[in-house]
């Protein structure tokens, strides 16, 4: 691959075809003459020659508002913008409704959005996934009166540029604001603009014509570039990031003390500062999901780190009630009394909600009629598929409530789903560990009375999560601006209280819980808090949040699951999970305090090695069969497997066979072979070329030699 990056760059040199019109730079009074660089679409099976007019100003790379657009007129409707230049102002607005418009201004350095639904009315394709499930949408409202808001750009040392007919901004930035609603993105390499659908570009070979550039050979980030990583992370974690700091305070104070790293002369440094920022979040929904575009060292992949406190107390959790927990099969009914039944599941599948009626319909047989949802062990999952849940609780339509930190909007969406109600008693187990949808479910269902909430206060995630490019070309998911509430838009992020709450500490007696005495306990005292709302329900202090914590205290997010976008799909428009695409591992980083935490998760469930999607491992030694399983759990931290169980065989250039032991199960690992002397590698090359030549010219002097003694002769 470094062979073939520094080739083109010897050969095809880049991309700088053409030069277009002179660019002032007001702020400096310099003169930068733009060009046309490749723009290579990824999502199209036709190949084409289409250039994007550009410019690299301070290493980064800018385009004017209107080319930007016409680069993703596959993903866009750009026929249906009006765009105009007038007074220091681009203004970008829908052809048939203007009332929803996009303004930059020049001057003030600001974005004006008229209202947030403009970034899904300029998709081509704006259908809602969550639309093809069982569920409809009847309405919904914005609870706030304004739908206007601004983006500052002059907090972050960010140039605006402009000629005589538009602005001109740095290309991921435009990407950002134009797209952040959509699944097909851009991504400029250091040589090519690349528009690219992430479910492709995370898998092999997807990430290689992503990433592969000239630039895959150079460990030297342009200082510039690097300056402008720095910068981009605060206007990204200020504007796109659901968690907000204390006081609302921006995030450039909070990265200065990332600033060496980020703009370190080592690439490798470089991007380690960007692992280690997402880390430290201490949040489940976000994770560093693809490295840049820059060479780096060859141990990258392996440089772990120590999970944070709050996702350490998740992790412990789990060991204790994946021990303690009876209930092994998920959806099967568990008899706890003649007439009350339990059904358990750790995640909110695709087909959920159809298990769940088979079990109902047992339980129906039997004449149970309290039924309890177990999502003591529940992770999260599609939002969708809670929604489905929902109908077997009510025939009615119910509402859910959101906030969007940037847009201030305040929604309520009615929504109705289109299974049949059961007419049992429902009640929802929960624990510190359920998390996300296993969070919100039981939160959607307080605030519509359908049922009531058991056990301990759930650990919290309030938000879906959405994919972001870096200027350097890593690519992280991070918790999004989609963050579900209760119905006083209140941040679901910490938890959700039950009605009834269990007094025993859950780290000295978790297997209280499952106890049938406990479960039906807790049942008769939910009856009664029914009858007598105003009974003070007893909280425990083991699961508030801690107040001295310097981590950011709210979460919104819009949420990609890597199950999700795997699944091909014509959505331009991210289907809304509730559960890490690819989270931070909480089960094999970090040592148990006691022998008692020494638990086998695997007694909880069944491995699968059909749940591994993450195939591509990028480049790696294809003799070292620790850094091929070491890559590839890196790659899938959300995977609940004992990774010593699997086994590494049929190595190729290309490929390796991952079995797992006792089993038949397989699968195929693709990576990239990691050349450890590139430099020697060249010149082997180049002898051997120059061999060749000089045995070439011997062999044709020997042969006009012979001709000329024979035409003596």
């Amino acid at each position: 691959m470094k062979i073939t990056a520094i080739l083109s760059s010897l050969f095809l040199s880049p991309t700088l075809l053409n030069t277009s019109p002179i660019l002032i730079n007001n702020s400096t009074n310099t003169q930068i003459k733009t060009q046309e660089f490749n723009l290579d679409d990824l999502t199209s099976k036709t190949i084409s020659s289409k250039k994007i007019q550009a410019f690299l100003h301070n290493d980064v790379f800018y385009t004017s508002i209107n080319q930007f657009l016409k680069s993703i007129d596959s993903i866009i409707n750009y026929s249906n913008l009006e765009h105009s230049f007038k007074d220091n102002k681009t203004t970008i607005k829908l052809k048939d409704d203007n009332n929803f418009f996009i303004e930059f201004n020049y001057l003030t350095k600001k974005i004006t959005i008229s209202n947030n639904k403009i970034f899904n009315k300029i998709l081509k394709n704006n259908k809602r996934a969550e639309e093809d499930l069982k569920i409809t949408f009847l309405e919904e409202q914005n609870k706030n009166n304004t739908t206007q808001f601004e983006i500052d750009l002059s907090k972050y040392n960010i140039d605006v540029l402009k000629d005589q007919n538009d602005l001109y901004l740095p290309a991921i930035l435009l990407n950002q604001v134009f797209l952040s609603e959509s699944n097909i993105q851009t991504y400029f390499n250091g040589q090519d603009f690349k528009i690219f659908k992430f479910y492709e570009a995370l898998s092999f070979p997807g990430t290689f014509y992503l990433k592969q550039s000239d630039k895959n050979n150079q460990t030297n980030i342009p200082i510039g570039l690097k300056k402008f990583q720095y910068e981009y992370l605060a206007f990204l974690f200020d504007n796109y990031y659901g968690i907000k700091l204390e006081n609302n305070k921006s995030y450039k104070d909070y990265f200065k003390k990332y600033e060496k790293q980020i703009l370190s002369e080592s690439s490798h440094e470089h991007y380690l500062a960007t692992k280690q920022i997402i880390n430290e979040l201490d949040d489940p929904h976000s994770a560093y999901v693809l490295d840049g575009y820059y060479d780096k060292n060859r141990d990258f992949h392996k440089i772990m780190f120590s999970d944070q406190k709050r996702i350490k107390n998740r992790v412990e959790i789990l060991n204790l009630l994946a021990k303690n927990d009876p209930n092994k099969i998920d959806y099967q009914n568990e008899l706890i009394s003649d007439d009350t039944s339990v059904i358990s599941f750790k995640k909110f599948e695709e087909n959920s909600a159809e298990m769940i009626k088979k079990s109902l319909d047992q339980a129906k047989s039997k004449n149970v009629k309290n039924i309890v949802f177990n999502l003591t062990q529940n992770g999260g999952g599609y939002i969708g598929s809670a929604f489905e849940i929902l109908g077997f609780l009510t025939d009615q339509p119910f509402n859910v409530y959101s906030y969007n930190p940037l847009t201030k909007e305040k929604k309520v969406e009615t929504i109705k789903s289109k299974y049949n109600k059961y007419d049992f008693n429902y009640y929802i187990l929960t624990s510190p560990y359920s998390f996300s949808a296993g969070n919100i479910f039981p939160q959607i269902i307080k605030d519509n009375k359908l049922a009531k909430i058991i056990g301990y206060k759930t650990f919290g995630g309030a938000s879906s999560i959405n994919y972001y490019v870096l200027p350097t070309g890593d690519i992280i998911q991070l918790s999004s601006n989609n963050v579900f509430t209760n119905d006083n838009f209140e941040s679901l992020e910490f938890g959700v209280t039950p009605d009834v709450q269990l007094d025993a500490d859950v780290y000295k007696n978790s297997e209280v819980i499952y106890q049938p005495k406990t479960l039906l306990n807790l049942i008769k005292k939910a009856n009664e808090v029914e009858k007598q709302p105003e009974l003070v329900k007893k909280t425990s202090s083991t699961l508030k949040p801690s107040t001295n914590s310097t981590k950011p205290n709210k979460i919104t997010h819009y949420l990609i699951d890597l199950n999700t976008i795997n699944k091909k799909s014509s959505i331009t428009r991210p289907l809304t999970v509730i559960q890490p695409a690819n989270k931070i591992n909480m089960l094999s980083l970090i040592e148990p305090d006691k022998n008692d935490f020494e638990i086998n998760l695997l007694e909880k469930t069944t491995t699968n090695l059909s749940d591994v999607k993450n195939l591509n491992l990028d480049k790696l030694n294809k003799n070292d069969k620790d850094q091929i399983l070491t890559a590839l759990k890196n790659k899938n931290p959300d995977i609940q497997i004992n990774w010593d169980d699997l086994v590494v065989d049929k190595i190729t250039n290309n490929s390796a066979e991952i079995s797992l032991k006792n089993s038949d199960q397989k699968i195929i690992v693709h990576f990239l072979l990691e050349t450890k002397n590139s430099k020697n590698t060249i010149w082997i090359v180049l002898v051997i070329i120059s061999i060749t030549v000089i045995l070439g010219l011997i062999n044709f002097i020997i042969i006009r030699k012979l001709k000329t003694n024979k035409l003596n002769k």
